[in-house]
């Protein structure tokens, strides 16, 4: 198994700061924020780490995520209203 990088160590290595992340993965500010210094309330979902790691060109395993990742990415949508039956 490859040893993980740091998140921050990465960044500083290619001159990054959180706004020219966030600009470069697509993501906002915030959600670049809470991944780099992690944040267990609201871990980072696997569609956010996937764009961050995309930018360094390294998989999602070799980065070492401060707060974690959730196991579930973006929500599904149903595409249809959602309407109750009479019975």
């Amino acid at each position: 198994m490859a040893p993980k990088h740091s998140l921050t160590q990465m960044m500083d290595e290619a001159n990054l700061t959180v706004r020219s992340l966030a600009n470069k993965s697509g993501l906002s500010e915030p959600t670049v924020r809470r991944a780099v210094r992690g944040d267990e309330q609201a871990r980072l979902n696997t569609t956010s780490a996937t764009a961050i790691a995309e930018v360094f060109d390294s998989p999602v395993g070799e980065i070492n995520w401060p707060g974690g990742l959730a196991n579930s990415g973006r929500p599904a949508r149903s595409g249809g209203r959602y309407t109750r039956r009479s019975d």
